[in-house]
């Protein structure tokens, strides 16, 4: 992760300069800040269906609001109501401020200012409406949060060819969205290139500053261990394990792998779980019941309703261990981790996007492997969602069916931690104070404004940027999910993977989990349970390679096997292990020209 004291200073001449116009700045009496675009909705948590973004927002701004150098924020707002619930919003926090407000009518005083910073990724229309009144007159900049829809993928692909400037910035807040972004950015320049022979892009600051977290309110939680545990009746000796943010089996995390490899624990350990979090509506929350009953019957399950603030607290004070098990490309960096560190508590979490920036595997807790299906096995997916055969939801359900996470390594992460209190201490002291220096609030606002310094540096020294039948099928927006995520899995498929049915289970209990709701077959009328069982049975208890398992089906299209065989392995069906021979993957080959 790019240290936020390390963002480099690019297209400026000498470092020597950069530091004289920076002082420039400062003798002059500017204080070198940004204007924060407050629209009331992005900061909210306290509506029926908050999202990550919500937390995200009202952490920032009320961290903001704390922490600036700025003793006089400004808000920039389409009109004097929000102007005035900026203002009371800010003095909340920090009663001896003296807040004001900028207007989207006079925008030209964000001169004044030299940036405005916007609670998601920079778009186009703002720097359009910044040509009004010259390239230099400000700096935009913005964070990115999910990255898997049409409308952030189409917005970042229209900035290359807006008015942006290399002193606007979209922070990252993982290395994995970076490089989602990068690659969008990189299928738009290629687009371009070949349709209008293009050979100048202009890309804005990608710098990687991570999401924060209020470590000292965190901390505080742990105090009341006992009240909370005796309040959920959970006795002594009990190892309690929790899943904390919105419950989402096809766009969070599906329940599946954490539900079962807990199960297995039961056999040596009492084991609850408190799932503390909301749905979306009842049927979810249905089909979260139903895959408990099936999946972990003997665990003792607590629900909790994640968006009171009391029980969150509850929560996170009852438990021994946090866990999120996140499969799905629409995640791209995980507050409730850092949160959870923060806290004191041990995590169990997938190695999947920015969940491996936040934690050390091995010190903080544990990352377990996951495998995603390779470029070539998703376009069908993007195609009918950028036909809008399928909504967003249901694009980034079939998507996460193509992910699968390590039961087993999963099993043994909570095996160690359930065994060892000295272990759970350690690792929960270790992330503890890795959040405070790393991620805490105080910390990343500092981060921010040392980023808006060097824009401002960049903004009065660097150069104004200028404001097929080959192509076919082509569309820089809407790539492959496997291609464009790429970065976020352990490992990619391989034809060599070897792939061998679970121990102990019958064709009944094969078609029982493939009839959750959880395991999304219904969703899917590419596939049926039916078809997945024969899947099921062509791999056989003896196990046999990726490549020999497509050989058997030559007339189904292999992108469709490869994610059934991951289909599979998410509900614990079958297992994947590695062949013996020297790996050479054969993916592409396979897949070349493959559709469904």
């Amino acid at each position: 992760m790019l240290e936020p004291s390390r963002l480099r200073l690019i297209n400026m001449g000498s470092a020597r300069n950069a530091t004289r116009l920076l002082n420039n700045l400062q003798d002059k009496g500017q204080e070198v800040t940004a204007a924060i675009h407050f629209e009331a909705e992005a900061y909210d948590v306290t509506h029926g269906k908050p999202m990550g973004r919500h937390f995200a927002g009202h952490g920032f701004l009320s961290a903001f609001a704390r922490y600036t150098s700025d003793n006089a924020p400004v808000g920039y707002v389409r009109n004097a109501k929000l102007g005035q619930d900026f203002c009371n919003f800010i003095k909340g926090f920090q009663p001896d401020s003296s807040p004001n407000y900028i207007v989207s009518a006079k925008a030209g005083a964000l001169k004044e200012v030299g940036c405005l910073f916007t609670p998601s990724p920079v778009n186009a229309a703002q720097a359009w409406q910044r040509e009004l009144h010259g390239a230099r007159s400000w700096s935009l900049c913005g964070v990115n949060h999910t990255l898997s829809s049409a409308r952030a993928m189409d917005g970042l692909t229209e900035l290359l060819a807006a008015p942006i400037q290399p002193w606007d910035a979209i922070i990252c807040t993982s290395t994995a969205s970076r490089a989602v972004i990068e690659k969008l950015f990189a299928r738009q320049e290629e687009y371009l290139s070949r349709r209008l022979g293009a050979t100048r892009f202009v890309r804005p600051q990608l710098p990687v500053i991570p999401l924060g977290v209020d470590c000292g309110a965190q901390a505080q939680r742990s105090s009341r261990r006992g009240e909370a545990r005796s309040s959920l009746a959970i006795e002594p000796g009990d190892f309690v394990v929790l899943f904390l943010g919105r419950l989402s089996f096809h766009a969070k995390a599906n329940p599946a792998p954490m539900y079962l490899a807990l199960e297995r624990l039961t056999r040596q350990h009492r084991v609850v779980l408190i799932e503390c979090g909301w749905t979306a509506n009842e049927p979810i929350a249905q089909a979260f019941a139903e895959a408990r009953a099936k999946l972990c019957p003997t665990i003792r399950s607590i629900v909790l309703d994640g968006r009171v603030s009391e029980t969150r607290n509850q929560a996170w004070a009852a438990a021994d261990v946090f866990c999120s098990l996140s499969d799905n490309i629409q995640e791209t960096f995980g507050l409730t981790p850092i949160e959870a560190m923060a806290a004191g508590l041990p995590v169990v979490v997938t190695d999947w996007d920015g969940y491996r920036d936040t934690v050390r595997n091995g010190l903080d807790g544990f990352a377990v492997p996951t495998i995603a299906a390779p470029p070539g096995v998703g376009q069908g997916l993007a195609n009918r969602h950028a036909l809008e055969v399928d909504n967003y939801d249901a694009y980034i359900g079939k998507a996460s069916t193509a992910v699968a996470v390590d039961i087993d390594a999963t099993t043994a992460a909570f095996e160690r931690l359930a065994s060892d209190p000295d272990l759970r201490r350690r690792m929960g002291a270790n992330g503890a104070a890795r959040a405070r220096e790393v991620f805490d609030w105080k910390v990343i606002i500092k981060a921010y404004e040392a980023l808006w310094r060097e824009l401002a540096v960049l903004r009065n020294a660097g150069e104004t940027a200028p404001s097929s039948e080959a192509m076919r099928g082509f569309w820089p927006a809407r790539p492959d999910p496997f291609e464009l995520f790429a970065s976020f899995p352990s490992t990619g498929f391989s034809s060599q993977h070897v792939f061998t049915q679970a121990p102990g289970l019958s064709e009944a209990e094969v078609l029982d989990r493939l009839g959750l709701k959880i395991a999304l077959v219904s969703a899917s009328p590419e596939v049926s349970s039916t078809f997945l069982l024969e899947v099921w049975k062509q791999v056989g208890s003896q196990g046999a390679t990726a490549r020999d398992i497509l050989a058997r089906r030559p007339g189904t299209a292999p992108a469709l096997m490869v994610r059934c065989l991951l289909w599979l392995a998410k509900l614990g069906l079958i297992r994947i292990g590695t062949h013996e021979e020297p790996y050479k993957d054969n993916s592409s080959v396979l897949l070349n020209n493959a559709s469904f």
